[in-house]
């Protein structure tokens, strides 16, 4: 456990069918590799429908909470039922969004929320190098499933799916698909922050940190906080950093679109401990 404190269908139909055009009419020799391989998958990501009180007009005002995880009982639990220390992680947001919209009254069984997972896309031979190399995936999280190891499952299967046919490897294209270049690009600039999209519900970004302590001026730093933006419409945002063995998760919400944000949070917490009181029995 942890603690707390306390767009519109056209635009997103344009902007799936501009980023089509721009890539098939792409010349082959720059086309992200394997290119027609990503592209009929995300289209038919895109064209299932997700929940959507999750996107709408963003306000100037953010309501910020934060909650944390311990990395040691994370990987407890992908010891114990295969795949990544993110699957899991996003595991648990998933059982968050699935407290936020059975709150809300708008739970149903098979629904999704659509997150846009930003990865690295880094070669090794880049390593060290100054310059960003990070590309996006997105993820249907099963908010409709009431299991939490076939939620887990569904979840590992997808991550298992986007490194088996190299989805990331596409990623500009995947950023185009979703009409998020410019975020990806510059996601504090006024034109990205205007754009609303019914296609992607959220974005939950996990940044490995240290697993040593930092020192300021001789000062041990004891915390960080992550913080994601909000821009195009996504109301609610998950940023994830480790520090020192713990996960510290920054949820960003709009101030009138995300009043039960709160909910997010504990949902959260609560997803990570039936995950590892299963594993424990297991």
């Amino acid at each position: 456990g942890g603690q707390h404190r306390p767009g519109e269908h056209a635009d997103g139909q344009v902007a799936v069918v501009g980023a089509v055009q721009d890539v098939v009419l792409q010349p082959r020799p720059q086309r992200p590799a394997r290119v027609e391989r990503v592209v009929p998958r995300v289209l038919g990501r895109l064209a299932r429908p997700t929940t959507g009180s999750l996107n709408g007009p963003i306000g100037p005002h953010r309501r910020w909470l934060w909650t944390h995880a311990e990395l040691e009982e994370i990987r407890r639990v992908r010891k114990a039922f295969g795949g990544t220390v993110n699957d899991v992680i996003l595991a648990a947001v998933a059982q968050g969004f699935r407290a936020v919209l059975e709150g809300r009254g708008e739970l149903e069984p098979g629904d999704r929320v659509r997150a846009l997972v930003p990865v690295s896309v880094r070669a090794g031979d880049e390593r060290g190098e100054v310059r960003n190399r990070v590309s996006g995936v997105l993820v249907e999280l099963p908010v409709g499933e009431e299991d939490p190891l076939r939620r887990l499952f569904e979840v590992r299967e997808q991550m298992n799916d986007v490194k088996r046919t190299h989805q990331a490897a596409g990623g500009e294209a995947l950023a185009r698909l979703a009409g998020f270049a410019p975020t990806l690009l510059a996601l504090g600039s006024r034109y990205a922050l205007s754009q609303t999209q019914p296609l992607v519900q959220t974005v939950v970004t996990n940044v490995p940190g240290p697993p040593f302590p930092l020192y300021v001026l001789g000062r041990r730093l004891v915390e960080l906080y992550p913080f994601v933006p909000l821009a195009m419409g996504m109301r609610v945002g998950v940023a994830v950093f480790s520090y020192e063995g713990r996960l510290t998760f920054g949820l960003t919400g709009d101030f009138d679109g995300m009043p039960d944000l709160e909910v997010l949070a504990a949902g959260i917490e609560a997803g990570f401990g039936e995950l590892l009181r299963l594993a424990r029995a297991a």
